[in-house]
C-alpha cells in the first residue's frame, strides 16, 4: 500500500450520539511515502459552537455561518476516500463521528484505518511521557503550528506515520 488519506475532524464535543457535530475535516494526502496535499474546509452544525470548543480550537460561529452542511459536504468526503485506507491519531474518535454521520446519511462507513496513537503503543523505541499528538510530535521534532486545527493535526500525523511506520 502505498497511498493513504490522513484525516481529522474538529468537533463540537465528544460524542455524536449526544448531538455534537463535524466542524472542520482536515485531510492531508500520502502517496509513495510522500504528503503531496494538505487542506482543510469548514462543516455548518446545526447548533451553535459552543465557546469552550472555540477557545480550544479558535473556530467561530462566524467562520462556518456560510458553509456547507454535513448533508452536503460528508457525501463528497465519502466518495473521495472511496477504498483508501485512512490514518488518523485516536483513529476511534475520528472514526465514531465519521461513522455515525455516514449511517444517518446512508453511507458506507470507513473500515480501513491506522491509528498513530495505537501505533505509538506499540513501538517499543519511543519515550515520550504520553502517547498525545501534541508529545508525540515535541518527541520527533515535527512542528505542529496549529494544533487543534484539522489541518495542522493531519499534516503533523501525516508526518508522525512516516517517522514511525518502520519502527513498528
Amino acid at each position: 500500500m502505498n497511498e493513504y488519506v490522513v484525516v481529522d475532524l474538529e468537533t463540537t464535543g465528544l460524542d455524536p450520539y449526544k448531538g455534537c457535530e463535524i466542524i472542520e475535516i482536515g485531510i492531508t494526502e500520502i502517496f509513495n511515502n510522500q504528503i503531496v496535499r494538505n487542506y482543510s474546509r469548514f462543516v455548518k452544525p446545526k447548533m451553535s459552537i459552543p465557546y469552550f470548543i472555540t477557545e480550544i480550537t479558535n473556530i467561530t460561529n462566524e467562520m462556518v455561518e456560510f458553509e456547507e452542511g454535513i448533508e452536503d459536504v460528508l457525501p463528497r468526503f465519502r466518495k473521495y476516500i472511496g477504498d483508501r485506507t485512512i490514518i488518523a491519531h485516536n483513529a476511534k474518535f475520528d472514526l465514531k463521528f465519521l461513522n455515525f454521520y455516514l449511517n444517518e446519511l446512508g453511507l458506507d462507513p470507513i473500515q480501513n484505518h491506522i491509528c498513530t496513537l495505537e501505533l505509538l503503543k506499540q513501538n517499543k523505541s519511543y519515550k515520550g511521557k504520553n502517547k498525545k499528538l501534541e508529545t508525540a510530535c515535541e518527541y520527533y521534532n515535527i512542528e505542529n503550528k496549529n494544533a487543534h486545527r484539522a489541518d495542522s493535526d493531519t499534516l503533523a500525523t501525516a508526518k508522525l506515520f512516516l517517522k514511525i511506520k518502520d519502527e513498528i
